[in-house]
């Protein structure tokens, strides 16, 4: 009985020590990716969907890059701002800071350009053509 309860308080002790123990948990980094955009960054903001990344730097200019950090457009804007982030839905940029009085709202419209070449079509070539996409349409 004796050797039983030994049994048993070592099998309590042990188990306690296990789960006491902390985990160490750490990040492995692979595939980081450098994207030198010739001016000092300020602030970034990265859309919902995690495609776009739109970096403020020195001097009002605003790089968009994709998800594969290429600087698809740089946009300049007026004013000496250092903070940018998004406005819910995520359809417009804030900027705001660097002494300013004011906030610059920025609409946000995400123009595509679709080949489509060899495609079968009904009127005119060169007619405009808007697709509209309503993320919240059900």
């Amino acid at each position: 009985m004796l050797k039983l309860l030994v049994h048993m308080f070592l099998c309590l002790v042990f188990t306690i020590s296990l789960s006491a123990s902390p985990a160490l948990a750490a990040f492995e980094l692979t595939g980081s990716l450098k994207v030198d955009l010739k001016a000092k960054t300020l602030d970034t903001a990265v859309s919902e969907d995690g495609k776009w990344t739109f970096v403020l730097s020195q001097g009002g200019n605003i790089h968009v890059l994709n998800w594969k950090g290429e600087n698809v457009q740089t946009v300049k804007t007026e004013g000496s701002y250092d903070s940018i982030e998004f406005a819910p839905p995520g359809i417009r940029l804030i900027l705001s800071g660097g002494g300013e009085s004011d906030i610059l709202v920025i609409a946000l419209d995400l123009v595509l350009e679709i080949d489509t070449a060899g495609s079968p079509s009904k009127g005119p070539d060169d007619a405009p053509v808007v697709i509209a996409y309503f993320s919240d349409y059900q």
